[in-house]
């Protein structure tokens, strides 16, 4: 890869390194928050679906050791990035990166492969907005190679029965977003709204549904990040999860 184009975003009090495109979507706090947000019991096996340069992979393999994990991208830079990162970050041994468009994924796993599934997806409709000319940012961000319901008919068939699947999506994708998760069989069981300040209204959301899952959803406090956006003073509560993420 050409050294120019990438640079090392170190994370977590310098515990953590990965690479990233100088200028392609990089991650930021909403993707902590996603990896924060998921629950593991153990030897179980994930899989990231959009993985980008595999931030959310990595970061679950250094703080449970009995995961493993495969993240699959579309683009095979974000593969290679991804596979890079997790050698830097001595996770290799558990974890695979594969180039695949999520709607491909029967031709590459069998049905009920995994306990887990996690996704930040493309959110933006392509009819609905402005096209970025950067292609790199673009699939990350716009449902130009697979659509929010690809996404989520690849995690249905990914996941075992009672399987779980994280998301992260802007509000706006709110009711898309529940209604494709029931129309595959997955059941919305944990929310959580984050709110960028006290005052502001929510812009995103963190999911948890189940495979086969009963009726029943716990709405959590909303998740306020900010106590002040512009000189980014992060509430106690998201400086406690960057403090004790790692911690044993």
């Amino acid at each position: 890869m050409e050294s120019s184009k990438y640079d090392a975003s170190i994370f977590l009090n310098e515990r953590v390194v990965f690479y990233q495109r100088r200028d392609g979507f990089r991650f930021g706090t909403d993707t902590f928050l996603l990896t924060d947000f998921v629950r593991l019991k153990g030897r179980e096996r994930l899989i990231d679906l959009g993985t980008g340069c595999g931030v959310i992979p990595i970061l679950l393999l250094l703080k449970h050791p009995d995961l493993t994990a495969v993240g699959i991208d579309v683009l095979e830079e974000n593969a290679l990035l991804a596979t890079k990162n997790a050698e830097v970050n001595r996770v290799s041994d558990r974890f695979t990166a594969l180039t695949l468009n999520v709607k491909d994924v029967k031709k590459r796993f069998r049905a009920g492969e995994f306990d887990v599934a996690v996704s930040n997806p493309p959110f933006i409709e392509v009819e609905r907005g402005e096209v970025s000319l950067r292609e790199h940012r673009a699939v990350a961000r716009q449902e130009i190679t697979a659509r929010l319901e690809d996404f989520i008919c690849a995690a249905s068939y990914l996941l075992k029965f009672k399987g779980r699947f994280y998301l992260l999506l802007p509000t706006v994708r709110f009711v898309d977003a529940m209604e494709l998760l029931r129309k595959y069989g997955l059941e919305p069981k944990r929310l959580r709204f984050i709110q960028p300040e006290r005052e502001r209204e929510a812009n995103l959301f963190l999911l948890e549904a189940v495979k086969g899952g009963g009726k029943g959803l716990t709405v959590e406090p909303p998740l306020i990040v900010y106590e002040d956006a512009k000189r980014r003073v992060y509430t106690k509560e998201v400086e406690e999860k960057y403090r004790s993420f790692l911690t044993v």
